[in-house]
């Protein structure tokens, strides 16, 4: 490949610069800044090396000229970077050492061997460079003192200043920050403060070091100096989130989106989305095609993630870059060179943090974490006790909880998701285990008994625990698959509320749909606080009820504080109760209960995935939800001047009571007729509905109601009794199903409840 500079050119404009000056002039900086420009175009190895024998060749004539060294120390670092030879970065090491002797009080020389340092340090051997770093004695601490160096020299040379900041940003162990804080500060104050770059390091530095305010104002800065807006606008959003100021995060968020036109901008914003977002949500977001767009599109991302914890708009986003912050300090690896064995499977594509980082950022803070203490070494070949770690996220569902373990194996910095817990003892000593019993593997399990019975049984055994052994593999493999393409931010509560909800749509009064949902909170999970002059207890309750569609929109909110009173504080089974209305539009959806005590420490979500709201109009025959409701529940809503509609929060009937059905019936004119069936199933058991008597249950007779009526008007408000003498305890479905013979439309509406003992 041929330069697009030749080297005869090259070498005469390098000789240019041979007279040595007593100081760095401006002129003299111009010189080595077009040098410097001249050789970032050479693409071909064999001519630079030409050029640095010829350069060579003048240096033993001019020993002590610290330009000639300069001139070498350039080449040989173009070198390093051209063929990735590491004897070129020394090379270079040295010729900046000597050009510094000769000129201490040149920027130059100084940041020369900061690069040259730097350089070495990424190039260096994994283990090696670790044991340098914990001792202070890395490449990286050395480029940082060196960049220090050149801006303590001359504050104002802008290009050390962002180097050495950038490079104590980039540490692995414990940043110089001291030294890069002292450097910006200086040159911030001095003439290289006019340019963006310093303003913008200086404001990260500052943030590092745990100075928000100053943070501020170093962004501030360089949004002032031209600094880009989408860049300098999101750090303001990281900043501010850093120092708990969540509205304003939120806010410099969403405008710098709206700002964000420049590639360096639009990465940014792509990286912190990265760390949570899937594949095909990042494929959306590099569609977008202008920066309003995409500010929409980001709104929307964090927004969604609120309303599926019934949580205030913008609380994912702020948790996000506490977890941000968190795993900067707590799980930044030492190295970005990374190596895996057998028993590591999954293969991370960043390497900024570890796996622990991976999966809190993704999930947050685990319910539990526990660690096996080692007693022995690995061997050479990474076999034995690794140091090891485990979290437990809890989940209600299906899914059921979350585990993940770690191993670090090799470098003790560098913790990676293993399947099985066994897997941190290694691999030929994971696969040995689950055939012979073994004190270790029994102590390792003892240390995660908290985690699930599974680890208990291993803990406790005296046999050899193979089947647990595959089971716990089997339940880390989902829970990597899960954990590293999901993200979450559950409602976390000390004192879990165990609310019980249902719900039912009918018309509203001015028109259109009501959702109703009816709750009962178990009154012995709540500490009461003392009422008035009037005695007695107040359990004071939020409530949050938010209605969205398939895409997490909002449609439907309602925030409200209750306060119950009692003479006394409730017991097992007394349970406070209540119902919230709402109004919601015809479509399918699905709602979020949250009910909290107002400090937070004991709640609830309930959620419910599946809100059927049909339109209720009087233009055409429409059914409302039925309500399945108890005499004596306690809890009754009038839902109409003089129509009361008893309800039974907690869906359950004692045997031999009776259910009172309330339904409303839309479009009939006055006097039409409607058919109406009521069958009742119980859930488990098969039951024949052929005739009116058939099989139920054990044997015993179906409820089965079947009766004609006349509508009352445009709306016709149904009461009905169901009598369940015979209905034994269970689980059951009531269907009603109404039927128009002028339109030949039938509609079905399904409940179900329990019948309990008396």
């Amino acid at each position: 490949m041929k330069a697009s500079m030749s080297f005869p050119r090259a070498i005469l404009f390098l000789l240019c610069l041979a007279t040595p000056l007593a100081a760095q002039s401006p002129a003299d900086r111009a010189g080595i800044e077009a040098l410097r420009d001249s050789l970032s175009a050479v693409t071909d190895s064999a001519g630079l090396r030409g050029l640095e024998a010829a350069t060579i060749a003048a240096a033993k004539q001019r020993r002590d000229d610290p330009l000639i060294h300069l001139r070498l120390g350039f080449i040989g670092y173009r070198l390093g970077e051209l063929t990735g030879g590491k004897s070129h970065y020394d090379d270079a090491a040295g010729e900046f050492e000597w050009a510094a002797e000769l000129q201490p009080d040149w920027p130059y020389p100084w940041y020369g061997l900061g690069l040259a340092e730097l350089a070495l340090g990424e190039s260096s051997m994994l283990a090696i460079e670790n044991l340098r770093q914990m001792l202070g004695k890395d490449y990286l601490s050395k480029a940082a003192r060196a960049f220090a160096r050149a801006t303590e020299v001359d504050p104002s040379f802008a290009s050390a200043v962002v180097d050495l900041a950038n490079t104590a940003l980039t540490q692995r162990i414990k940043p110089r920050l001291d030294v890069a804080l002292s450097a910006v500060r200086l040159a911030a104050a001095s003439p290289a403060g006019r340019h963006a770059e310093v303003q913008l390091v200086r404001g990260r530095v500052e943030r590092e070091a745990g100075e928000a305010d100053s943070a501020l104002i170093g962004f501030r800065a360089y949004l002032a100096v031209g600094g880009d807006s989408g860049v300098g606008l999101l750090e303001l959003a990281r900043t501010f989130y850093f120092a708990r100021r969540a509205p304003e995060g939120w806010a410099a968020y969403l405008g710098g989106a709206r700002a964000a036109t420049s590639a360096p901008a639009i990465t940014l914003y792509r990286s912190d989305l990265s760390w949570i977002a899937d594949s095909a949500e990042l494929r959306a977001f590099d569609a977008l095609p202008d920066p309003p767009a995409r500010a929409r599109w980001l709104e929307a991302f964090w927004t969604r993630r609120d309303v599926v914890e019934a949580r205030d708009a913008g609380e994912r986003l702020a948790e996000h870059y506490r977890r941000w912050f968190y795993a900067r300090r707590s799980f930044r690896l030492v190295s970005r060179h990374r190596h895996y064995d057998m028993t590591e499977v999954y293969r991370a594509k960043q390497v900024e943090f570890d796996d622990r980082g991976v999966i809190y950022l993704r999930h947050g803070e685990p319910d539990r974490r526990a660690r096996f203490t080692c007693t022995g070494l690995e061997d050479p070949n990474g076999e034995g006790c690794a140091a090891n770690e485990s979290w437990l996220y809890r989940r209600k569902g299906d899914g059921g909880d979350l585990i993940f373990h770690f191993a670090a194996r090799g470098d003790v910095q560098d913790y990676k998701l293993i399947e099985s817990l066994v897997d941190a003892l290694g691999f030929r000593n994971a696969v040995r285990a689950g055939a012979f019993s073994d004190p270790q593997v029994s102590e390792l399990y003892a240390t995660r008994e908290e985690f699930g019975p599974l680890y208990g049984r291993v803990g406790h055994s005296l046999n050899a625990p193979g089947n647990a052994l595959a089971q716990d593999r089997a339940q880390g493999r989902r829970s990597i698959a899960l954990g590293t393409t999901s993200d979450s931010y559950a409602q976390r509560f000390d004192q879990p509320l165990d609310v019980v909800a249902s719900e039912f749509v009918v018309g509203a009064d001015s028109g259109g749909q009501m959702l109703h949902v009816v709750f009962a909170v178990p009154g012995d999970r709540l500490s009461g606080e003392q009422g008035g002059g009037g005695g007695g207890l107040l359990y004071p309750l939020h409530f949050r009820v938010i209605v969205s569609d398939s895409a997490d929109r909002v449609v439907a909110r309602l925030d409200t504080l209750r306060v119950f009173g009692a003479r006394q504080p409730r017991r097992q089974p007394a349970y406070l109760t209540g119902r919230l209305a709402l109004s919601v539009p015809p479509g399918r959806y699905r709602y979020r209960l949250l009910v909290t005590t107002p400090d937070g420490t004991a709640g609830d979500l309930v959620r419910q995935d599946s809100l059927d709201v049909r339109a209720l109009a009087a233009g055409g025959f429409a059914v409302s939800d039925v309500v399945v409701g108890r005499e004596g529940s306690g809890l009754v809503w009038v839902s109409a001047p003089n129509d009361t509609v008893r309800l039974n929060p907690l869906s359950r009937f004692p045997e031999g009571s009776a259910a009172e059905l309330y339904y409303e019936v839309y479009g009939l004119a006055r006097g039409a007729p409607y058919h109406t069936v009521v069958r009742l199933e119980r859930e488990g058991r098969r039951s024949l509905f052929g005739a009116i008597r058939g099989l139920f249950g054990g044997g015993r007779a179906a409820v089965l109601i079947e009766f004609d009526a006349a509508a009352e008007g445009l709306v016709t408000r149904v009461h009905r009794g169901v009598a369940l003498r015979d209905v034994g305890k269970g689980t059951y479905r009531l269907t009603v199903v109404i039927f128009d013979p002028a339109s030949g439309v039938s509609v079905t509406r399904t409940r179900r409840f329990q019948v309990v003992a008396r």
